[in-house]
């Protein structure tokens, strides 16, 4: 993606002012295509510290910057984060406020574009839009190019419609729409989901944030925080009482030298397939191999997926996820409990019939579901005998999480643990109970 020209060959493609950085530059004259990618490559080349590439276009919202991380070049990447020194892990990374964002609504689910498009429209309207076209697509050749855009262009086309309608201003009215979609796929393959101040939010973090790989075996965690603006600086996308930013944190011990990844995709516990398909749709690459993938797919020892027995195990396993998934939905819209237990009872017989059907490995993907689902089932009534049969259940899913998770820090094992705390103090086992709260404060004393 960069030229590898060094700074000095700009001067031949346009005047840039006494003491001028690249991207100022790139900002002022909106240069042709070739010229952005020279001036960004410069400008990351030049980079230090919270100087980061795009800092001429305003002022940094980065709060903290772990010394020796920086941006560069990765191969088959393009830019990511380096470490140039050993992290333990629990050592926080990064904090950085967003440039733009929006809490993202229940009703989005089905709809990304449409929590995109009010990040998109918080961006424009803060008159901070020229300062994301240094994030991949950038203007010109590349977002023409790019391999989801044809694919999502309908999409992109109606979070336009969208944008124009909440934010009818100035700023909006100077940009075409080519300008306004390429903001909302910028948004779509950089920004992050993350939690803060209790709620789910949508944020582009264009400094580092954005510059932090995927990976399945990522050695980041990334989570949400409301912090405060500095007492200097007004506006922004403020979330309550204060901004929405990203935090990013060791899961594990990083070597010197190493590039920092997180995940992109909501779950670490999928099957290469379904990793390399949602990859693929949303920001067209594709998905990276891990030596536990051959386990989340495999049959038990001396089992063979053939016949009527596995016909009824996917129609168990398809009824056992839609009852979850209505059941959890019915539960955010504050529906009756007795609506809610309906559904519950159909999951947990389902996915009863799941692992009964002894098909498939302990670590199989829809067994490990089924698993710590009808777990957590069992155990929220404290019933002794329920949380016995429950703490089998979470002691098997910690098992298979383990092979899949960087390291023991990763939130979904903490949440299993919790699990299985509740259901051994149910069950009277008061010795497993104090064994899982003794690796939970572990756990928190480095992670919290």
């Amino acid at each position: 993606r960069s030229s590898g020209l060094p700074i000095s060959s700009l001067a031949a493609i346009g005047a840039m002012l006494p003491g001028e950085s690249p991207l100022a530059f790139f900002l002022r004259t909106e240069a042709d295509t070739a010229t952005k990618e020279i001036a960004e490559s410069a400008a990351v080349a030049e980079a230090s510290g919270k100087d980061a590439f795009w800092k001429a276009g305003g002022k940094s919202k980065v709060d903290f910057l772990l010394e020796g991380v920086h941006i560069a070049q990765v191969e088959g990447k393009g830019r990511g984060l380096i470490t140039r020194d050993a992290i333990s892990a629990g050592t926080v990374v990064l904090r950085e406020r967003a440039l733009g964002a929006a809490t993202i609504r229940p009703e989005d689910s089905d709809q990304p574009i449409v929590s995109a498009a009010r990040v998109a429209a918080v961006v424009i309207n803060a008159g901070h839009e020229k300062a994301t076209r240094v994030l991949e697509p950038r203007p010109g050749r590349e977002y023409a190019e790019h391999p989801v855009r044809a694919e999502r262009l309908n999409e992109l086309m109606h979070g336009r419609k969208l944008v124009r309608k909440e934010g009818a201003n100035v700023h909006i009215a100077t940009l075409e729409d080519e300008d306004i979609e390429r903001l909302l796929l910028a948004i779509t393959i950089n920004a992050q989901g993350v939690s803060g101040g209790g709620r789910t939010h949508q944020g582009l973090f264009p400094e580092y944030g954005a510059m932090a790989n995927h990976s399945s075996r990522p050695n980041l965690l990334l989570r949400g925080d409301i912090a405060m603006p500095p007492a200097d600086e007004s506006g922004g996308p403020v979330l309550g009482n204060g901004e929405l930013q990203l935090v990013l944190q060791a899961v594990c011990d990083v070597e010197a030298g190493s590039e920092l990844t997180v995940s992109y995709l909501g779950e670490l516990y999928l099957p290469f397939a379904e990793r390399d398909e949602q990859l693929r749709e949303i920001y067209g690459f594709p998905a990276d191999r891990r030596a536990s993938d051959a386990g989340l797919e495999a049959m038990a020892p001396g089992k063979q997926a053939e016949g009527e027995a596995i016909q009824r195990l996917v129609a168990a396993n398809s009824h056992a996820s839609d009852a979850w998934d209505k059941a959890a939905d019915l539960q955010a819209a504050g529906a009756p409990q007795d609506a809610i237990r309906k559904h519950r009872v159909i999951a947990a017989a389902r996915y009863a019939d799941v692992l009964n059907a002894n098909l498939l490995a302990e670590t199989h993907s829809w067994r490990y579901n089924a698993t710590w689902r009808l777990a957590s089932l069992l155990t929220q009534d404290d019933e002794p005998k329920s949380c016995a049969q429950a703490l089998i259940l979470w002691e098997s899913a910690v098992r298979s999480g383990r092979r899949v998770w960087p390291s023991d820090l990763w939130p979904e094992h903490r949440r299993l643990l919790k699990g299985a705390q509740r259901a051994a103090k149910g069950a009277g086992e008061e010795v497993k109970a104090a064994e899982f709260a003794e690796k939970l404060l572990q756990i928190g004393n480095l992670m919290d």
